[in-house]
């Protein structure tokens, strides 16, 4: 009995001996991983027990800012594959500067969160957060930026016109001056990177209220009582002067058909009727052949041959004697 006991210990303590040595040779069996580069992946037999050990027995140098996954102490299991990601120059642009980086990081998000660069809610990234990154990319951060500016605006008066049947036809008497007004406009300016893309009025508050120009326009017609041109009426008007081929627009043929030069005037046919014969204090004799888009009221343009003397004349306050119309003449 004891004999028998005997042989099963021993036969036990044989088995147990065989697998620790079974054990302990498997553990000196070299493992395949792979370890994948931006080269390619190649096979490394390695007898470590992480990931590090594989890379040091593969001769696989690893530099400042490469990347490795899985980590390099993670256990090595049979077949696994390593990647190593070798790090690549990438230029970050922003807040005026330029600032050249060694990174491995495979997108923007990445890289910007590895440099420490602060965004803000507006910022703009160009490329975008979720691009890839490549070797020899540049980043650029653009700061927007909105602020309110404030400003002093004035605000236009108005012109009122009255008839004043008390005063001359062609004379005015401005009996209320204008005055603008004055606003405080608040703008909202948006900058990207310093530069203006954008400008918003927020609000205008009005400070001071505009005052009307009110002006009273003589509607009397007067006529001369005594001398050459007794009965006829007299018109007070701003006179200015022109000559042929002098100024935009201006040529030696009126609206009329008549050749321009000193004789023939431009009035307002709402005032002066064209064909009218006239006498102008210190011009002489016209006629009324011409028209201006400047000329309108009680506005004259006389004609004169040169521009020299057209300028020597200059604008003055006139006297226009209406001595005949062409339905006067008709008669």
């Amino acid at each position: 009995m004891r004999a028998h006991r005997l042989r099963t210990v021993l036969v036990g303590a044989a088995a147990a001996g065989s697998l620790a040595v079974g054990a302990a040779a498997s553990a000196h069996l070299p493992r395949v991983v792979h370890v994948r580069t931006e080269a390619g992946t190649v096979p490394v037999k390695t007898f470590g027990a992480t990931v590090a050990e594989a890379l040091h027995e593969g001769r696989i140098a690893l530099h400042s800012h490469d990347r490795v996954w899985p980590e390099q102490g993670t256990p090595l299991t049979p077949g696994m594959t390593i990647t190593v990601r070798r790090a690549f120059p990438v230029t970050l642009v922003a807040d005026g500067r330029q600032q050249r980086f060694l990174t491995s990081a495979r997108t923007v998000e990445e890289f910007l969160d590895e440099a420490g660069a602060r965004l803000r809610p507006r910022d703009k990234v160009y490329p975008s957060m979720e691009a890839s990154l490549w070797p020899g990319a540049t980043v650029r951060i653009v700061r927007i930026e909105t602020r309110i500016i404030t400003a002093q605006v004035a605000v236009p008066y108005g012109r009122i016109t009255r008839p004043d049947p008390d005063l001359p036809r062609g004379l005015t008497r401005v009996v209320q001056p204008g005055r603008p007004g004055a606003q405080i406009r608040r703008i909202a300016v948006t900058t990207a990177d310093g530069l203006v893309v954008d400008r918003q009025v927020v609000e205008d508050v009005l400070v001071r209220r505009p005052q009307d120009r009110i002006t009273q326009v003589g509607t009397r017609r007067i006529f001369a009582s005594r001398g050459e041109f007794a009965g006829r009426e007299i018109l007070h008007m701003e006179a200015t002067a022109y000559a042929p081929w002098h100024g935009r627009g201006v040529d030696d043929i009126t609206a009329t058909g008549l050749r321009a030069g000193f004789g023939v005037v431009a009035v307002d046919p709402q005032i002066i009727p064209l064909g009218s014969l006239l006498y102008i204090e210190g011009y002489g004799r016209a006629i009324a052949g011409d028209t201006g888009g400047a000329i309108k009221g009680h506005r004259i343009d006389l004609g004169f041959n040169t521009a020299r003397e057209a300028y020597r004349f200059g604008r003055r306050l006139v006297r226009v004697y209406l001595l005949s119309t062409p339905s006067q003449a008709s008669r």
